[in-house]
């Protein structure tokens, strides 16, 4: 059977015409060039069904245990009830649901999807007949921006139903207000939905409302900084000014203008989302792969930390873009950041949580928090002092399952991103139905096999996305090498004839690198993990805390052993040690992949008191790493893990030259 392979860029400007996968209601904008399938086309194996299980059985199935604004009735209600900020516990509450809803379809879990459907239908079956406005009118500045996240549960639903009460119930909602109530920070994010309206009614007065929207923002710094005195933070994602924004608000806003070009074409707009993904990650990209973000973007170093919120925010603007251009790249990034800093920012049974997360955290305490706010923001609790981030937690693996496999023109399909699971589609001229199952260990594997089930043979484009950081990739069908010119940081198209039981084998072998970053520090990193050193601890229950229970502790963390080392820069000396996976791979002594590294230990860098303002107090907190680290002379050796298997780690370590 033949195989060809097209260029990227002229295989969509050939198949741009073409329809989508069949009897999928989803929208898709005319300029993007891949397109979601439904949630529920796709299904979780291996290790990823395994974490989803966890979280249902954890706090996205108990939220209750997290306290306010969980244990309310949420949405279903006329008023939720005890906020001195009127849309603050819709914020969080929007937040959660929207990442049960999709937890559920992916599990198929009725149960947990009627607990969902308790917060949608009452919001559908209490529209305000006076004003045509769903729900709560609600109060203080932004008070619309809950709105954008809520709703996202309604696209989902129609997208797997179709039903146009949904439509015409949020067009009638939005078509109440007007440009200017949608062009204010927070409030922008609701052009997500503006324009996924417009892409269904092709209303234009949805389409003039997004675009104005959008005008205004820019026209008006007003609009795009919330600080007071001389000092403004400002969002201009076209410009080269460094982002000083609110991280979680500069991620979630930096994907409309994306989102206007996929409906209008128009290039520039395009060109800023791109340009202000550019700058932020030059500026504020840690190793997790997060920015940091504390609230605000807080440049690199290797004290920096990131909110919980981007574990979610993050992967869900990227998965955007990678829709829109078709950039490769991206997917990379998402991986990197859902393996790391988002599974290092949960403890294994999805029953607690960090607020606030870093690379290199040595202690988790009532008082360790290092960026200002309530001083236990960073230990893993159920819930914190604000609820943000213990809604948005439950939503990360579910934005990136359902993100996995993506549509293409001509009836394609597209492995986006990688890991256990299958795709079921309709494919092709005649739109066959078609399954693929990608068997593989992935991130712990370097092998992706996926197994075509097919009732006939069909032609399709299967698009496969390279990794950047794979020099040498190789495709294989049926055990036969392939020939194509696969290149790094891009998409390989199969266009051929598929059998029942063809085997598509993508090999993708990662070399250990050793990344260097601000202060002479050094990390090591292999294919999309990066690797830390597991701080032996101390855990202890904090019985006291307000949100602590038996089933759902907050947990106290401190260091038992040695963490300050320095880390010898010799990729000769390291040592990749592959293990029987036994269980969760995540879990503690479960790593099928360890890296045995030289190491010397560093004389001054120790824990000790520093004074918090906030506590008017000196406590232990993690110490930054010395300017002019001081090493011992005896070699040693240790062994490294995947960062989302830890809890209290060093992801950064000082220099030592050979």
């Amino acid at each position: 059977m033949k195989i060809k392979l097209l260029l990227f860029s002229f295989f969509l400007a050939v198949l741009t015409g073409c329809s989508d996968v069949a009897d999928n209601k989803l929208e898709n904008p005319e300029f993007n060039l891949f397109n979601k399938l439904k949630i529920t086309q796709i299904r979780p194996h291996g290790w990823i069904k395994t974490f989803l299980e966890r979280q249902k059985e954890g706090l996205t199935g108990n939220i209750e245990v997290a306290g306010y604004p969980f244990d309310t009735k949420m949405w279903a209600c006329e008023k939720i009830k005890g906020s001195t900020k009127a849309w603050w516990p819709y914020e969080q509450s929007s937040y959660y649901i929207d990442g049960a809803h999709r937890l559920a379809l992916l599990l198929n879990d009725k149960k947990l999807e009627a607990k969902v459907k308790l917060q949608t239908q009452y919001v559908l079956d209490h529209i305000n007949p006076e004003t045509g406005r769903i729900s709560t009118n609600l109060a203080d500045r932004w008070w619309r921006w809950p709105y954008a996240q809520f709703f996202r549960n309604f696209m989902t639903e129609y997208e797997l139903t179709g039903d146009r009460k949904i439509i015409e119930a949020l067009q009638k909602h939005y078509l109440t207000f007007k440009a200017e109530d949608f062009a204010d920070d927070l409030e922008l994010a609701n052009i997500e939905e503006i324009c996924w309206l417009y892409g269904i009614t092709k209303n234009e007065r949805l389409l003039d409302m997004a675009v104005e929207a959008y005008r205004l923002f820019k026209s008006d710094i007003s609009y795009r900084n919330r600080s007071e005195g001389e000092n403004k933070n400002d969002m201009q994602f076209g410009s080269d000014r460094v982002p000083d924004m609110h991280g979680v608000v500069y991620l979630e806003l930096v994907k409309i203008p994306a989102i206007l070009y996929s409906y209008t074409g128009k290039r520039e707009y395009l060109e800023e989302a791109e340009n202000g993904i550019r700058k932020m990650e030059e500026h504020h990209m840690l190793i997790s792969g997060l920015p940091s973000s504390t609230e605000h973007f807080r440049g690199i170093s290797d004290l920096a930390g990131h909110e919980t919120c981007n574990t979610a925010v993050f992967p869900y603007s990227y998965g955007y873009l990678l829709r829109i251009n078709g950039d490769a790249k991206l997917g990379d990034k998402i991986e990197k950041a859902v393996f790391n800093a988002g599974i290092g920012s949960v403890t294994k049974d999805f029953k607690s949580h960090q607020y606030f997360s870093s690379p290199n955290q040595i202690i988790s305490s009532l008082k360790s928090n290092l960026y200002g706010h309530n001083p236990a923001r960073m230990i893993y609790a159920p819930g914190h002092d604000v609820e943000c981030c213990t809604g948005n937690v439950n939503r990360f693996m579910p934005y990136y399952v359902e993100q996995m496999w993506l549509s293409s023109p001509g009836n394609g399909l597209v492995a986006a991103l990688f890991g256990p699971s299958s795709v079921t589609a309709n494919v092709g001229i005649n739109k066959d139905e078609i399954r693929i199952i990608e068997e593989t260990d992935y991130p712990f594997s370097e092998e992706i096999n996926f197994k075509i089930e097919t009732k006939e043979k069909v032609s399709f484009p299967f698009f496969i996305r390279i990794p950047t950081w794979c020099t040498t990739p190789e495709i294989f069908i049926n055990g036969e090498k392939t020939n194509l010119d696969i290149k790094q940081g891009a998409f390989t198209v199969l266009v051929r004839e598929f059998l029942n039981g063809d085997i598509i084998t993508l090999k993708i072998p990662g070399d250990i690198k050793i990344s260097s970053w601000p202060n002479n520090e050094i990390g090591v990193e292999k294919g999309p993990l990066v690797f830390s050193l597991p701080v032996k601890m101390e855990q202890t229950i904090v019985e006291d805390y307000e949100r602590s229970t038996r089933e759902f502790p907050a947990y106290e963390m401190y260091p038992q052993d040695s963490w300050n080392y320095g880390l010898v820069h010799s990729i000769s000396e390291i040592r990749l040690e592959y293990h029987t996976i036994e269980g969760y791979p995540w879990d503690k002594g479960n790593s099928p992949i360890t890296i045995k590294v030289p190491v010397k230990a560093v004389n001054n860098w120790k824990m000790v008191r520093v004074y918090d303002a906030i506590l008017d107090e000196d406590v232990f907190k993690t110490p930054a790493i010395p300017i002019n680290p001081i090493f011992s002379e005896d070699l040693e050796y240790v062994n490294l893990v995947p960062y989302g298997a830890t809890t209290l780690r060093i992801s950064l370590f000082p220099k030592v030259d050979k």
